[in-house]
């Protein structure tokens, strides 16, 4: 005779409240037969087909009603996975306090003796689902309890790092893999995933020696080795990187992490042929042609090394394949500021900026408005991740490690070293020297006093050179003195500087940009605020000789005003209005500014000519017409038909709109 199946759950909820009989022959005593094991893990199991809203009700009341069964602790794994499922769902569902209710119950109610599977495929994995439903603080305060669950059990701590590396906390992380390797000395994992917590936390160095002790002890260990390649080639150890690659392609010939480490090792150590060689043929196979790392890593190196062209193409695919990428958008950039187009190069960061934000792209963007002239946009974009102290420059790396340095170059390197695992930078040591200076000026400037020897001592670093932007460089310089009222004598001596250079800066890429920033800050910012970079049609060569020319002698100008040097000022001026194009913002302020310079000269008349001229080529202005109403009364003895010269007061205006 068979034996008797154990009652359903469903049923034992049911009939729970009142007494049984026995199936056996004394009917007036409740005692069961003996359980069978296999029935009521069956029982158990079956549980998973009802709706998860169903089932922890259901595993309550087979616990309670079979306490010493042995399908007991795999109910209560049931009852934390259902607990975490529910969470979900109602997460998912927009319930949040529920959802955040239920993730709880799961941990609250894991059994202290369960096993190693129910933490790390269930209760590891809490965190990083409230994280990515945005429960961030949830999240955080879910690891911690999950922590406790882990009873520095290396494999569960393991699971806990992999949540921390995944949200880019290099605290925990690291916190978290030192307790397992502390637990877990010859853990391969444990090390890995330690030098992946120094890794994130640019501790390249030490990173190196955690991965290569894990492939010490796992020296089958595609992960490690990998690691310890890249950065040892991040470190210039390319003939020892180079090994390492060798070694993973032999074992696995579709790697591309090694491909992509193989040829930018064979490029390093200066084996061009060969590199060519390789990377040739995974361009040609149909997966390594999708390689991100590869087109990343040797686009990124082309430029570094001159070859402009071809790390515009590598980058232009990688771009292609993953748009969202930063340091293929930095590639390309870089690419296309060599190729002179840097318009398109500002478009590529500002898009990378939408997905992303760590110092060396704030740098990299400020290169590129640098190098179109847009000197006041480039600091405000250093500023956002940079101060300048004490000749140093300081940042926080990748968002979170304070980092200080004397040059750009050695600051942000750590950066690159842990994300394309390259040593050398594509950059010069004269621009990152030029954008250094350009911050201590803005930084010293922004003081409230500044002598005039110490502010020309500053900019002289950031107008030195003899590159075809000094000259904008130069207007920029005098620009802020005349803005601040600083060092105004050196003004004339830059202005006499920068008319030497206008013909090879209007042969600089962008220049119709570079020669009018200011003409040109509304239309940018307004662009700027939609995510897009205005197109600016590139102007006539003659006109833009004109407002560059004009824009250095309106500035030369302006500082001898402002020292009262009067008809000097005025000489200034006059040349120009001169060269000026007529209808330009700048012609009808140097109009203006000369007006200026002869009423204070005592030559109302002649003022009153400018002013006049200025005021009616631009838009009503009541601060300029009470100027200009101040010096016709003097000249006129009367107010009486300047109406007719400059149209009506704004008062009369007002009463009378036009139509």
């Amino acid at each position: 005779m068979s034996a008797q199946p154990s009652p359903s759950v469903a049923e034992i909820a049911d009939n729970s409240a009142r007494p049984t009989r026995s199936p056996s022959t004394d009917r007036r005593t409740n005692v069961t037969p003996p359980a069978n094991p296999d029935d009521e893990k069956e029982e158990v199991e079956l549980t998973l087909t009802k709706p998860v809203d169903q089932r922890i009700d259901l595993l309550k009341a087979f616990i309670a009603a079979h306490p010493q069964s042995v399908a007991v602790p795999r109910a209560f794994e049931l009852i934390v996975a259902a607990h975490a499922t529910l969470g979900d769902q109602k997460l998912k569902a927009g319930d949040a306090a529920g959802g955040l209710r239920e993730f709880r119950l799961a941990i609250s109610e894991a059994p202290p003796d369960m096993g190693d599977p129910l933490f790390t495929e269930v209760i590891a994995r809490i965190p990083m689902n409230l994280f990515l439903r945005g429960q961030r603080a949830a999240a955080t305060e879910a690891a911690h309890q999950a922590e406790a669950l882990a009873k520095l059990n290396p494999r569960r701590l393991l699971a806990l790092v992999e949540f921390y590396l995944t949200i880019e906390d290099a605290g925990e992380a690291n916190r978290i893999a030192e307790l397992a390797v502390q637990n877990g000395p010859d853990s391969a994992p444990a090390h890995q995933a330690l030098g992946a917590a120094r890794h994130i936390a640019l501790r390249l160095d030490e990173a190196e020696s955690e991965y290569a002790r894990a492939l010490a002890i796992d020296p089958k260990s595609t992960v490690a080795r990998i690691a310890l390649a890249d950065l040892k080639r991040s470190s210039g150890k390319a003939e020892e990187a180079l090994a390492l690659y060798r070694a993973q392609l032999q074992a696995d010939s579709n790697n591309k992490s090694a491909r992509a480490g193989l040829v930018l090792s064979l490029l390093e150590l200066g084996k061009k042929s060969e590199a060519d060689q390789e990377l040739n043929k995974a361009l040609q196979d149909k997966e390594q042609t999708r390689n991100l790392p590869l087109l990343v890593g040797t686009a990124y190196w082309f430029v570094a090394h001159n070859d402009s062209a071809r790390g515009l193409d590598l980058a232009q695919k990688a771009v292609e394949i993953e748009p969202r990428y930063s340091w293929a958008q930095i590639a390309l950039a870089r690419a296309l500021v060599a190729e002179r187009h840097p318009l398109e190069a500002e478009r590529a960061l500002r898009f990378a900026q939408q997905y992303s934000r760590f110092p060396t792209l704030n740098y990299e963007l400020a290169n590129v408005l640098a190098s179109i002239g847009l000197y006041d946009e480039a600091a405000q974009e250093l500023a956002r991740s940079f101060t300048f102290k004490d000749g140093q420059i300081e940042t926080r790396l990748a968002g979170r490690s304070t980092a200080r340095a004397a040059s750009f170059t050695e600051l942000l390197a750590p950066e690159r070293r842990a994300a394309i695992f390259q040593a050398g930078v594509a950059d010069t040591e004269s621009n990152a020297k030029m954008l250094k200076a350009l911050l201590a000026f803005t930084a010293a400037l922004g003081r409230s006093t500044i002598s005039d020897d110490e502010a020309l001592t500053i900019a002289q670093n950031f107008i030195a050179g003899e590159d075809g932007m000094r000259t904008f460089r130069l207007v920029y310089v005098a620009g802020r003195f005349v803005r601040k009222g600083v060092a105004l004598s050196s003004v004339v001596d830059l202005m006499d500087s920068a008319i030497k250079g206008v013909e090879a800066a209007l042969s600089m890429p962008a220049a119709t940009v570079a020669v009018q920033p200011e003409e040109l800050s509304d239309m940018r910012a307004r662009a700027r605020a939609q995510n897009a970079t205005p197109d600016v049609p590139d102007a006539p060569r003659n006109a833009l000789s004109g407002l560059l020319r004009g824009r250095i002698e309106d500035l030369a100008g302006l500082a001898l005003f402002n020292l009262d040097k009067h008809e000097e000022a005025a000489a200034h001026l006059r040349r120009a209005v001169s060269v000026s194009p007529e209808g330009t913002p700048l012609w009808r302020s140097a109009m203006w500014h000369l007006g200026s310079a002869l009423e204070a000269n005592g030559k109302n008349d002649q003022a009153l000519l400018y002013y006049i001229k200025s005021y009616v080529n631009g838009p009503p202005d009541p601060a300029r017409r009470s100027v200009i109403e101040n010096v016709y009364k003097k000249v006129n003895g009367t107010l009486e038909g300047l109406d007719d010269k400059i149209g009506p007061s704004f008062a009369t205006a007002t009463a009378t709109p036009s139509p």
